[in-house]
């Protein structure tokens, strides 16, 4: 059985790691469950962050308050110095303010499977969305446990294009 590539970690090594990088690097690292856990958390850490969403000023588009035509002019320009209308000669106006919101949704799904007859479940399977506290932003999680196959399989991927895949044989997943 091989060894945990962990430094200074001497247990068996039970589970396979794959990392890929958006700048095109790979490494594939075989470690014990500690470690499983421990390097997914160190490269989680180790990505940059997303930068945060941009803010969209509010825009003002001044409109003749009479016959709607746009008009080059600020929507601070006091009365007194307003120019009348090119298309009706009106010279009051309208301040059309756009305002621009984001709204992002996030959503996950859960399946399990059970044998008719037995207790518990046979196969728990996740996917979606999941959110990292450590990069504080959204990434997606696929987590795949089958009973009846012992084994354990976990898919990140992270907001810049980093993937982490686990798996293992589901005995040795747990503690």
């Amino acid at each position: 059985m091989a060894i945990c590539e962990w430094a200074g970690c001497a247990d068996a090594a039970t589970h396979t790691v794959d990392i890929s990088f958006p700048e095109g690097e790979h490494e594939t690292w075989h470690v014990c469950r500690a470690h499983d856990r421990e390097l997914k958390l160190q490269v989680v850490r180790s990505r940059p962050k997303a930068p945060p969403p941009t803010d969209t000023p509010p825009s003002i588009e001044v409109c003749c308050g009479e016959c709607q035509q746009s008009l080059d002019e600020p929507s601070s320009l006091p009365a007194d110095e307003r120019q009348p209308c090119p298309n009706c000669g009106s010279l009051t106006r309208l301040n059309k303010i756009t305002f621009v919101e984001t709204l992002a949704s996030h959503e996950s799904l859960r399946l399990r499977s059970k044998q008719p007859g037995k207790g518990g479940w046979m196969r728990d399977f996740r996917t979606g969305d999941d959110y990292s506290r450590y990069l504080d932003r959204w990434g997606t999680r696929v987590l795949d446990t089958n009973r009846e196959q012992n084994s354990y399989q976990e898919a990140i991927t992270l907001h810049d294009g980093t993937s982490v895949a686990s798996r293992a044989r589901l005995t040795d997943h747990h503690d």
